[in-house]
């Protein structure tokens, strides 16, 4: 079980690592972070749906409508019916989910810093392909916008316009990425620090029972030996002129 919920944690952290490293981007001279913007739940609506959309961000659920079942995990927007208040569909999800394709990125047409134009293809719309192309406008004076304008023309194909200060070229400085990055390495090592100081102070503990959940790390690293050992086998079996292992050979190792 601890060896499972270590696993699930390196999931979530793989999965909000890749999704704030997609949404960092440099054209040319000018670099975007829209991690920026993951903070926001914009919403708009066309008469009969209520979108809500956060930029690069998981979207609040509960925003989403009501619905009997859980929802998709990874979701960055959503539709919700307003005569019902249901939920009605996904609107795209972030990467780093195992939805497909990726989002995709360029600078907004209307010129160089001006923003940041983003196509999400990777919902579903009548059960088909949902287009939903998001312009964040570059507006320093929008610091926490609320709203966006969506349109939906033709059927299934969505164009949502945001503006925002969190869309203009950042200027130097550590990404929040790279900061999300620094704090979890902090974190791991006064984690380890601290339950070796336990371990060996206060329960005196000696050799490798002083650290924490040794049985763990002692399974990852052999595991990790392991699979080396599998590997190497494997590249000398095809220098070998035989490229496939046998379920003896892997068993052997």
């Amino acid at each position: 079980m601890v060896l499972l919920s270590y696993i699930l944690t390196f999931i979530g952290l793989f999965q909000i690592i890749n999704s704030l490293d997609s949404c960092r981007r440099t054209f040319g001279k000018n670099k975007y972070d829209l991690n920026q913007l993951n903070h926001l739940a914009l919403e708009g609506d066309d008469g009969d749906f209520r979108y809500v959309l956060t930029p690069c961000g998981l979207v609040p659920k509960e925003k989403c409508g009501k619905t009997t079942g859980p929802l998709e995990e990874g979701m960055m927007a959503c539709q919700e019916r307003i005569a019902t208040s249901g939920f009605e569909s996904a609107m795209g999800f972030l990467d780093g989910y195992g939805k497909s394709p990726n989002l995709e990125f360029q600078e907004n047409p209307q010129g160089p810093g001006t923003g940041v134009l983003m196509t999400v293809r990777n919902a579903l719309c009548n059960a088909r392909e949902r287009l939903v192309t998001v312009t964040l406008i570059c507006d320093k004076i929008v610091k926490s916008p609320t709203t966006m304008v969506i349109v939906e023309a033709p059927t299934c194909q969505f164009a949502i316009t945001v503006k925002a200060a969190g869309a203009c070229p950042i200027s130097g400085g550590v990404a929040g990425g790279t900061i999300f990055i620094i704090i979890l390495l902090i974190v791991i090592i006064v984690y380890i620090i601290g339950s070796i100081f336990y371990n060996r102070v206060i329960k005196k503990e000696t050799g490798l029972a002083v650290l924490p959940n040794p049985g763990f790390w002692l399974l990852t690293f052999g595991l990790f030996m392991s699979g080396c050992k599998f590997c190497f086998s494997f590249i000398r079996s095809c220098f070998r002129g035989s490229p496939t292992l046998s379920s003896k050979d892997y068993e052997s190792v």
